[in-house]
């Protein structure tokens, strides 16, 4: 009984032993095959062979640089990440070459025995063994120990710790170095790091939001920096942990999905990626010739991940992002989307940053998440404008014009000081609005958009400091000509590259069109000073000195040729019904459809006579029925349990609210979201004549 118990023992042993060996070879395989599907031509190859030196180091790096961003030296593991690609692919003229493996260990070793650094601790503990671990896994068989141990040191700086995408980035390096180890105890506890990270966060906390945003340095969205890097990572590790005992479970490869198709494919328009989601790396596409990380090339890591995870994926995703309205209520960001244009709001709140600094990267991102809305058509409108633009006049925003320089933000960003940032979707269009309180400055702003287009009210514009103050209504690269219509010498609509502008209110508008300068300098520390000039387009609300109740209305008509310009501002537009300071509201289809932003209790009249008084600040969409009206709500707050009405009528309703009739008058609550994870949602009730 006892050998038998022995032998069972054995057995289990040796088979434990077998099942890690296959597990071992299969991920080792798995992660020759992820960076096999990148594809390297000979030409690439022998241009950076061309490149090497007799000591194995580039030419055209230069290694005795210590800057935090763009740091090139690092630059010298991705090549010979590429070498060792082109070296393990059959279909490449350099496969197994004897002489591009002498220059992948030269390579090695000509990093491993300098002391190249970086001034940013990323650098060291992060990107360098992120890029010197492919090419020894890749290329394991033909590195000499002595150059193994070497370049694992130099990994070693890698260890597990930090939180979010940091956590992931290490978590990885620490995985790929002891896959060459063998170390099976530190691998299986990489591999669960990696994979505990995806999870759903609770709202405002790093991570991926209930809404399929993501946030990294606090409640602040990150879609094309941090996040583009999570899904990056994540989708490799899928990858590579593909049918292995470490497998992600099916629940965390639909929770990516998720971030994928509902997140990030949002967020792409036209082979680029919406500036206002990239967080603070507003970059250029090329640096000194060589391709960088701008919108484009951020747009092509995300088809390029799309791409790899419909390779595992057993269900079908779709290839591009649906038309209409979506709101980011984690994230106090909003979009809209049709077959002609693209638009986009950025705000931020007590809840939300509204953007950062760091590492020299933003310098002049200011007032980037003070609801700056920009336009897209072609989706080059604001391409590379940075230089050049006025920072102070972001389309969209309302901005002290001070004379002083621009100040710089830190890591810790901002908040705007109010909690009101909200949207809501309706049916075929949407609403976005907030409260903005900043630098003394208050302004009152709402987004509505339908069809073609954009609307914006402002009100309750008001400041202490004794500057211009300015609602921006576009600024971007000029196209053509612009054409101007005024009225007793005021402007009343504005044409420019296929958009109508139209004033609905009265109010002075500016336009300007000439030539602005600036350089990648002030934006990006680390970049050329070299003066870059281009022709801009700038159309805006001067509300003067020190407004007191400053207002502003108008719609940005999208998609009208030049011939039809004059005919585009007499089209049906909806209806002003009132813009003051508590109360902004529209109606169309002769007002069947009313969409309400109220920053507090206030009233309105609907119709000729009856009346809806509005007890909390929230976000509404009203549809007239044929016995009644249907109601969205949203609390933009994110701080009620209920919102309160009274409506002149009598109704019953249908929907979960609670109505009381008390004469001529209908009372009526809409009971809210209780949950963190669904505060600023929409919710519905209809009201039934009785």
């Amino acid at each position: 009984m006892k050998i038998h118990s022995l032998f069972l023992i054995i057995a289990m042993i040796f088979l434990n032993h077998l099942i890690y060996a296959n597990d071992l070879d299969k991920l080792k395989q798995n992660l020759k095959e992820f960076y096999l599907l990148e594809e390297v031509s000979d030409i690439e190859v022998q241009q950076l062979l061309d490149r090497m030196d007799r000591d194995f180091s580039f030419s055209d790096i230069d290694y005795t640089m210590h800057r935090k961003s763009n740091w090139q030296p690092r630059e010298h593991l991705k090549r010979l990440i590429v070498l060792a690609t082109a070296f393990e692919n059959e279909d490449s003229t350099f496969y197994r070459s004897d002489a591009l493996a002498k220059s992948i260990v030269g390579g090695l070793n000509y990093w491993s025995y300098n002391d190249f650094y970086s001034d940013n601790w990323w650098h060291q503990e992060i990107g360098v063994p992120q890029s010197i671990g492919p090419t020894l896994v890749l290329c394991e068989a033909i590195i000499p120990d002595s150059t193994m141990t070497k370049s694992l040191a130099v990994m070693d700086k890698s260890k597990i710790y930090m939180t979010g995408q940091n956590k992931i980035w290490l978590s990885g390096n620490v995985f790929m170095r002891e896959l060459v180890r063998g170390n099976q105890q530190l691998m299986t506890a990489a591999a669960d790091t990696i994979k505990s990270v995806v999870i759903p966060s609770k709202p405002y906390e790093e991570g991926i939001q209930p809404d399929y945003s993501f946030h990294q340095h606090g409640p602040q969205p990150q879609f094309g920096n941090y996040g583009l890097h999570f899904a990056e990572d994540i989708i490799k590790w899928m990858f590579i942990f593909n049918k292995t005992d470490i497998a992600f479970s099916p629940e965390k490869i639909d929770l990516m999905r998720k971030l994928m198709f509902e997140g990030q494919q949002k967020v792409v328009y036209r082979g680029k990626y919406e500036i206002l989601a990239t967080g603070r790396q507003i970059f250029p596409e090329y640096v000194n010739g060589v391709p960088y990380r701008g919108p484009a090339s951020k747009y092509k890591l995300y088809k390029n991940l799309e791409r790899i995870f419909n390779l595992f994926d057993t269900q079908e995703n779709p290839s591009s992002a649906p038309n209409g309205y979506v709101h980011f209520r984690n994230s106090d960001y909003s979009l809209y989307r049709t077959d002609g244009f693209f638009s986009a709001v950025r705000m931020s709140s007590q809840r939300v940053i509204g953007a950062e600094a760091g590492n020299g990267e933003n310098q002049m991102g200011y007032h980037l998440g003070d609801g700056t809305n920009l336009i897209y058509r072609r989706g080059d409108e604001y391409h590379e404008i940075y230089p050049v633009w006025n920072w102070r006049k972001l389309p969209g925003t309302t901005t002290v014009q001070d004379t002083s320089k621009l100040p710089v933000l830190s890591w810790d960003g901002y908040k705007n000081g109010s909690h009101f940032a909200g949207g809501l979707k309706s049916k075929q269009s949407g609403m976005t609005a907030f409260k903005y309180r900043r630098d003394s400055l208050q302004a009152n702003k709402s987004y509505f958009f339908i069809d073609n287009k954009v609307y914006a009210l402002g009100s309750a514009i008001q400041t202490d400091r004794k500057f211009n103050v300015v609602t921006t209504i576009n600024q971007c690269y000029k196209q053509g000509d612009v054409l101007i219509a005024k009225n007793k010498g005021n402007i009343t609509s504005v044409w420019h590259d296929s958009i109508a502008y139209v004033s609905l209110g009265k109010q002075r508008l500016n336009v300007k069109q000439g030539m602005q300068s600036g350089n990648w300098q002030r934006v990006l520390t680390w970049h050329t000073d070299s003066l870059i000039t281009k022709a801009v387009f700038d159309l805006e609300v001067d509300h003067g000195i020190q407004p007191n109740n400053g207002t502003y209305a108008y719609v940005s008509i999208i998609g009208v040729p030049k011939k039809e310009v004059g005919k585009a501002t007499k089209k049906q537009l909806g209806k002003l019904m009132t813009l003051r300071k508590e109360i902004h509201a529209l109606s169309f289809d002769q007002g069947r459809i009313i969409a309400i932003t109220a920053f507090g209790p206030s009233e309105i009249t609907i119709g000729k006579k009856q009346k809806l008084v509005i007890k909390f600040p929230c976000l509404l969409h009203l549809e007239k029925l044929d016995n009644g009206w249907q109601i969205e709500a949203v609390d933009p707050t994110q701080q009620l349990e209920k919102l309160s009405f009274e409506i002149t009528g009598k109704y019953r309703s249908q929907g979960g609210s609670d109505a009381k009739i008390k004469g001529e008058v209908t009372f009526f609550d809409i009971p809210l979201p209780t949950n963190i994870e669904d505060k600023g949602k929409k919710q519905t009730t209809v009201l039934i004549a009785d």
